[in-house]
């Protein structure tokens, strides 16, 4: 299907689907994330300027896969997330509402199974107004806890420090934590949904769109709960780092837990059961500590060493 728009400032626009390489590389080289997720491209809509390519919208899976729960009482396929939009400058702000409203038309046709399309704006940049311009309802926010790598500029989300199943990239993230190369701060992760069937109700209720806000809260002296920390410190200490084991204990310690605590804290975590069951599945063997302990080292002299950590959001903005 495709669109052909006459506008009075850009000219002539045609709105069509485009193929997920395509879609992939434009977000890749041109959106700020610079990031792609296994999550996205299952349909996308470009926006062609004299036959060229100047922006694109895509859409993919949930990345939460369990929350159209929430949303639809129509099953997983009845909600798709509006995960990445660019537009090239030459185009301005107007055409984003544009592409937005003019991919909505596309998906209507091509996919009428979608009843919801859910999004989030990052609060670095505002607080979602185009998405009020392309009439999405607003469901609140919630405020998520961020690091910026103070060496590399790199920002990342906090779950790659506390995702004990990707357990070698936990530790080598937990690891520019304790050299105290990052810095902590909230930003505030905007929810929106759109309703592609006015006669169908969201579980959810909407409520006022929210006064323009952006920029981030810097977190002064952040420290990690107690749990993260003992559990860190059962990790290091299994696979012979020294180093940072002492560091999560004496961070345990200036958070004034005394010794008989700490230990309470290190037996509990240490019976956790994605622990036990990676020590015997993947650290089961003497190389497989060292080779651990070479990635966490690498990593603080060469960021891009270790690899498996998805950066990506739990919240992806587009």
């Amino acid at each position: 299907m495709r669109i052909v728009k006459e506008t009075k400032g850009l000219g002539v626009l045609t709105f069509q689907e485009v193929g997920y390489e395509t879609a992939k590389e434009m977000i890749i080289k041109n959106h700020y994330s610079k990031k792609w997720n296994a999550a996205f491209g299952t349909f996308n809509v470009g926006v062609y300027k004299e036959g060229v390519l100047k922006g694109v919208a895509v859409y993919g899976n949930l990345m939460n896969t369990k929350s159209y729960g929430n949303i639809s009482n129509h099953g997983a396929g009845s909600v798709i997330e509006l995960n990445r939009l660019w537009i090239d400058d030459e185009l301005g702000h107007n055409a984003e509402t544009l592409l937005i409203s003019s991919s909505i038309k596309i998906l209507k046709k091509v996919r009428p199974e979608v009843k919801y399309i859910q999004s989030f704006a990052d609060g670095r940049l505002g607080c979602g107004t185009i998405y009020k311009a392309a009439n999405f309802d607003y469901y609140g926010y919630t405020k998520s806890l961020f690091f910026k790598d103070d060496l590399t500029g790199e920002v990342f989300h906090k779950v790659p420090l506390e995702n004990t199943e990707v357990m070698t990239g936990m530790m080598a993230k937990n690891a520019l934590y304790f050299s105290g190369r990052l810095t902590a701060f909230y930003v505030k992760t905007y929810r929106y949904i759109y309703n592609l069937d006015k006669k169908d109700k969201a579980k959810l209720k909407s409520i006022p769109y929210p006064k323009y806000e952006k920029g981030q809260e810097w977190i002064e002296n952040y420290m990690h709960p107690p749990g993260l920390l003992a559990r860190l410190y059962v990790m290091y200490d299994f696979i012979g780092d020294v180093y940072n084991a002492k560091k999560a204990k004496m961070e345990l310690v200036s958070l004034g837990y005394d010794e008989m605590e700490i230990k309470t804290l290190f037996d509990r975590k240490s019976k956790n059961k994605t622990f036990l069951r990676l020590k015997k599945e993947r650290f089961n063997t003497q190389k497989s500590k060292e080779l651990a302990r070479l990635k966490i080292e690498g990593y603080l002299d060469e960021v891009d060493e270790v690899d498996d950590v998805d950066q990506t959001d739990i919240f992806d903005f587009i």
